[in-house]
């Protein structure tokens, strides 16, 4: 029976490990926890079984929550009774919502929360004649321990070892764990060992930061402080944002301190939005190549934490529109970046779509847009700056046609002057809102010399949005 058991356990590490499926496991648990967080349903098990079949074998999963670097919730299974898939959900929701070592886990929390999934061996029980046997024969730092007398029982992952590294100091915790005193091994308690498979968030490919502290804070608690600003100025201002649940915005990438409120309204009105993916287009700035480019990292990293990329999505994508994978771009690109801190802070809930265009006109551009717009689980977020290096007076000129375009939804108005960075992204948007019948407003306008004073060599910025 135990060799049936490691079998089954072989043949599904064999599964997981070919699948490469860090991403998939770890995805299950937080589209789980995010679809209880937000009363959205976004687990379809037949869809996954049929792709994964692994998935309906049994297994035993624990789910490792942690914020911060810190413990945020642990849950787990000892024993593989149920499909692997029905354990993962379960245990995924007790971490979040029924550790009785935290509170429930709130919304406001999950931009800074990473997630691990722990698929584990059958214990195997360890006959030991006193402590120092005990001693010899466990490998420290590999094995996973369950403690467990009569009436007590507690269990530590083999991960707990990189913090408590000592064999009596690991032991002892577990034993109070157990609720027995720290000595607990005298009276020669049952100890079983288990093997675990770690499948952490941690080891995502992820997208790299590479502009923070250039156009955006790199700590997380300066970011937020940011955002406090941008709320405090509307407030003060007595800014009052539309009613509508945007499809569509558009915002400025420029330095925050430059163009971060215009944005932050923005971000802050497309907070209705139920939408379940954030598609982000810009313009490349740093290389030249034709058509657009699709981020295939696992996940954004943000200074506040990481964004999920919609890897499904994605690939449904590349299916559909001849889309590249220009790792290049993203190594200097910020058109796009400078966007992920707003909703990782915002909407952390929501997955992200990255693309990134080179040469491609208006109207080849549009058609993908209203291919996404057609979707109701997308929220458009199209980059764009808007003149550059005009005199104030001059810039205003440039820019306003573009905000008359945008306002009118009227692509031949953006024709007559409007000097975007973004000009492409914006044309297409606006050709896309003609031909579905898309309602626009603008937000927000403003100009590099609000903040600088430098009224000789502008740069413009709007926010808008599409509904």
């Amino acid at each position: 029976m135990m060799f049936r058991s490691i079998l089954l356990l072989f043949i599904l590490f064999s599964s997981l490990f070919g699948e490469s499926n860090i991403s998939l496991l770890t995805g299950i648990a937080r589209d789980t926890i995010v679809g209880d967080l937000y009363k959205q349903k976004l687990i379809n098990k037949p869809a996954l079984l049929k792709r994964h079949p692994f998935l309906a074998k049994e297994g035993a999963t624990f789910v490792t929550l942690n914020k911060d670097t810190r413990l945020r919730g642990c849950m787990g299974s000892l024993k593989a009774y149920r499909p692997l898939i029905d354990d993962l959900i379960s245990n995924s929701r007790s971490a979040a919502f029924s550790d009785p070592r935290f509170m429930e886990l709130q919304p406001k929390e999950l931009s800074r929360l990473e997630v691990e999934v722990s698929l584990l061996t059958p214990p195997r029980k360890v006959i030991y004649k006193d402590v120092a046997d005990l001693k010899q024969q466990i490998v420290v730092g590999k094995d996973g321990i369950v403690l467990e007398t009569f009436f007590h029982k507690a269990t530590y992952l083999p991960q707990v070892w990189e913090s408590l590294p000592e064999f009596e100091q690991f032991f002892s915790f577990l034993c109070k764990k157990a609720g027995l005193s720290g000595e607990c091994l005298e009276d020669h308690p049952d100890i079983y060992r288990y093997h675990v498979h770690k499948y952490s968030e941690d080891d995502l490919s992820r997208r790299p930061a590479n502009n923070a502290a250039l156009f955006y804070p790199k700590e997380c608690l300066q970011v937020e402080h940011r955002f406090a600003s941008f709320r405090n100025r509307a407030q003060h201002l007595k800014k009052v944002l539309p009613t509508v649940t945007p499809r569509a915005i558009i915002v400025p990438h420029a330095g925050y301190v430059f163009s971060g409120y215009t944005a932050d309204l923005a971000y802050r009105s497309a907070m209705k939005s139920r939408a379940k993916r954030v598609i982000v287009i810009g313009p490349s700035h740093h290389l030249y190549f034709k058509g657009v480019s699709v981020s295939e990292y696992e996940a954004f990293e943000t200074p506040c934490g990481i964004l999920r990329n919609d890897m499904a999505y994605v690939q449904k994508l590349k299916k559909q529109f001849k889309l590249q994978d220009l790792k290049a771009i993203y190594e200097k690109e910020h058109s796009t970046e400078v966007q992920l801190p707003f909703i990782n802070h915002y909407m952390p809930e929501k997955k992200v779509v990255e693309l990134v265009y080179g040469e491609i006109s208006p109207t080849e551009l549009s058609k993908m847009l209203e291919y996404l717009l057609k979707d109701k689980e997308n929220l458009l977020v199209i980059s764009s700056d808007l003149s550059h290096f005009y005199t104030l007076t001059e810039a205003k000129k440039h820019d306003f046609i573009c905000l008359d375009g945008v306002e009118s939804v009227n692509a031949q108005r953006l024709e007559q002057g409007c000097e975007a960075c973004g000009h492409t992204g914006i044309e297409a948007l606006v050709l896309t809102a003609e031909r579905m019948r898309l309602k626009s407003e603008l937000l927000e306008y403003r100009t590099s010399a609000d903040a600088s004073g430098d009224k000789k060599r502008v740069v413009g910025y709007m926010s808008a949005v599409f509904w």
